[in-house]
């Protein structure tokens, strides 16, 4: 989105013009309204279509029939003079990405969002064909991601282009019959999911589909249009007619981020446009470099906040927790100390377990629970600190590699903000010092308020001297996502690693590796230049193997040891449930060097609101599954292995318990409550 050009009209009808959407086919689009809070993107005719008669009378004939022609899944026709001087027409427009600029953004989307995406698009196809009319032009760039649901931009207007010059609006998604017909609208529509999947145009992307829809996709795909489902077939194979299931965590905020950006824009653009000498566009324009650092650049869907989070916040004691000046990691040891209070009372019988991990020196083990983060003298079974009452899902914990210091997130309440943010924060155990981390963003000002909406953590690593710490958080496009924080004096890089990065591992003392679920990228610490780069994940999960220039990450239905150095393949484990297993999803993966062994988890549904859990271990070497056969294997939603391998620390897939097992067959040696 960009701020109107001096020679951009300042209203189209009634509808007063706000910005620049882009350009489709055969019209600038314009976001508008007539109204408050009615938003609308105004599709104005180029010239060189307003003059075409055969253009005209086409155009005129869509919009006509398209009247009244919406619904939850189609943004539909608002308003429209088809045949003035210049033809336009106004059509409903959430705030929110293009499903284009989504992906090009933030990389392709995460299998959980595959199935909402296709069933939203399903279902508005299939209630434009129940009308007798297709589509014709379905593409990313005409896909709109709203923060609850996906929408076709509109209801297939551009194919007035195709009726009048006899050729595809967009072609590399159009079906090799060509036309606009119900059969061409699934072609297109399976075109666009495996871009959603890939980051690739047309149907090339198939192959980086999930395979629990890929068969669908295929299926659509056929040359033959009469092999190919009807969009109604789609809605019932995907499950509905339903309204979809919410975005992934991940995917929900990039949205919001991009639709907050659109919202300041029309905040910011408080008075009408006007003639470039007016002071009012002059005003208009002044604001232009503020929004540029906050709106929608060249389809990016970015939202920048390129602050340092810097020796300011480090420094300050009351922003960053007691002690932070003194250095993040120590030199003392887990149980030297602790220096935060164990709990007063027993912990509640019901408390439940996720995220354990173990010290580097083998010590100590904490968990997050809903008590808050447990710290545990493991060897004894007690409990011996409660750094916080305060932990978050989804960010892993990860132990300093010298001292005892602990990263992971708190979910913090701020005052004007309705969903709490996951901030990064490290504990010093012995010391008893929390430190907060914002990442690449500036925190509230004094009275508490934001000037963006905050971002999450999203990871969190120690390189392997514990002199470095980066912080990575969300990220809604191109804008930088990870400071990379210097232990001993606190202060914090300039942001680096642009886009939507999870997994954030240390490879070496001075370059770390993210994940952006298409992509593995290796920057380096110091100056955030990316050094190396992998293609091929289909997952956030992320593993270094210590020592070497190898990381571990899905590649389809295998987990694949890479040399990111050359992008050759070391070794590969496959996990052969795959092809019958309903909607797999890796949750956990590490790699233990001690004893050679690459630990995977995945969460498999077996029904509406039910899974189960399966873990592997496989010998890094062999390629053995180490625990073929063993049921126990199934009983465990997390393991994380100790630092010399002689016991798992594992949280129990059916009450949630905090347990050690032994890594060989898995039985249950102590219960930690």
């Amino acid at each position: 989105m960009f701020p109107l050009h001096p020679h951009d009209p300042p209203s189209v009808g009634p509808h007063r013009l706000h910005a620049r959407l882009g350009e489709d086919a055969y019209a600038r689009v314009y976001l508008g309204a007539a109204r408050a809070r009615d938003l609308v993107a105004v599709k104005v005719v180029r010239p060189e279509y307003a003059t075409d008669p055969a253009f005209r009378s086409s155009f005129a004939h869509q919009v006509e029939s398209a009247r009244g022609l919406d619904g939850p899944h189609v943004c539909g026709v608002r308003d429209a003079d088809p045949r003035g001087a210049v033809p336009w027409v106004a059509v409903s427009r959430p705030l929110g990405p293009s499903l284009a600029e989504l992906v090009s953004g933030n990389g392709p989307l995460p299998v959980g969002a595959l199935h909402p995406l296709a069933l939203a698009l399903a279902q508005g196809l299939d209630g434009l064909h129940s009308s007798n009319r297709a589509h014709g032009s379905l593409w990313p760039d005409g896909v709109l991601m709203s923060a609850d649901t996906a929408l076709l931009a509109d209801p297939g207007l551009e194919w007035a282009i195709s009726d009048s010059q006899q050729r595809a609006p967009h072609p590399a998604f159009a079906a090799p019959e060509g036309g606009a017909t119900p059969a061409t609208d699934v072609f297109s529509w399976a075109s666009t999911l495996c871009f959603a999947a890939s980051g690739v145009e047309g149907p090339d992307g198939l192959a980086r589909v999930p395979l629990q829809l890929r068969g669908l996709i295929d299926a659509c795909l056929k040359r033959d249009p009469r092999l190919r489902p009807s969009s109604h077939d789609l809605v019932r194979m995907l499950g509905g007619p339903a309204e979809p299931t919410p975005w992934p965590p991940q995917v929900r905020a990039a949205i919001d981020a991009v639709a907050d950006a659109q919202a300041s824009m029309l905040r910011t653009d408080a008075t009408p446009g006007t003639a470039p000498s007016s002071p009012k566009r002059g005003r208009l324009l002044a604001v232009g470099a503020g929004v540029l650092a906050l709106v929608v650049l060249a389809g990016t869907g970015a939202v920048y906040a390129r602050h340092r989070l810097g020796g300011d916040q480090a420094s300050d004691p009351e922003a960053s927790g007691a002690g932070a000046g003194a250095g993040l990691v120590t030199g003392s040891g887990c149980l030297d100390g602790p220096g935060y209070p164990a709990a007063e009372e027993d912990l509640p019988e019901d408390t439940s377990f996720w995220d354990p991990a173990f010290s580097a020196d083998g010590d100590v083990l904490t968990a997050a629970s809903s008590a808050g983060l447990t710290v545990w003298d493991w060897n004894t079974g007690e409990l011996i600190a409660l750094p916080t009452t305060n932990s978050s899902y989804g960010v892993t914990t990860r132990f300093s590699p010298v001292g005892c210091t602990l990263s992971t997130a708190e979910s913090v309440e701020y005052e004007g903000r309705e969903h709490a943010v996951k901030v990064g924060h490290t504990y010093n155990l012995p010391g008893g010092t929390t430190t907060e981390h914002l990442g690449p963003q500036e925190g509230p000002d004094d009275s508490g308020r934001w000037l963006l909406k905050p971002r999450d953590v999203e990871a969190m690593d120690f390189s392997p001297d514990g002199a470095l710490l980066a912080v990575t958080l969300s990220s809604s496009g191109r804008e930088d996502s990870t400071v990379v924080v210097d232990t001993a004096t606190g202060e914090t890089s300039e942001p680096m690693a642009p886009g939507l990065h999870y997994g954030t591992v240390f490879v070496d003392e001075e370059h770390f590796a993210t994940n952006s679920n298409g992509e593995i990228h290796v920057w380096d610490a110091q100056t955030g230049e990316e050094v190396h780069s992998l293609v091929g994940a289909s997952n956030t999960r992320l593993a270094v193997v210590p020592g070497e220039t190898q990381v571990a990450h899905l590649d389809g239905d295998q987990v694949v040891v890479r040399d990111y150095t050359t992008g050759a393949a070391v070794a590969s484990f496959t996990r052969e449930e795959f092809e019958t297993d309903d909607d797999p999803m890796l949750t956990r993966l590490l790699v233990d060097a001690e004893r050679d062994r690459v630990y995977a988890t995945w969460q498999v549904g077996t029904g509406p609101g039910s899974w189960r859990f399966q873990t592997y271990v496989w010998d890094l070497n062999s390629g053995e599954n180490l625990v073929e056969g063993e049921e126990r294997a199934g009983a465990y939603s997390v393991v994380a292995p100790h630092p010399d391998g002689g016991v798992l620390a594992a949280v129990t897939a059916d009450e949630s318990d905090l347990v050690l097992i032994d890594p060989d067959t898995f039985e249950v040696v102590r219960e930690l409550t």
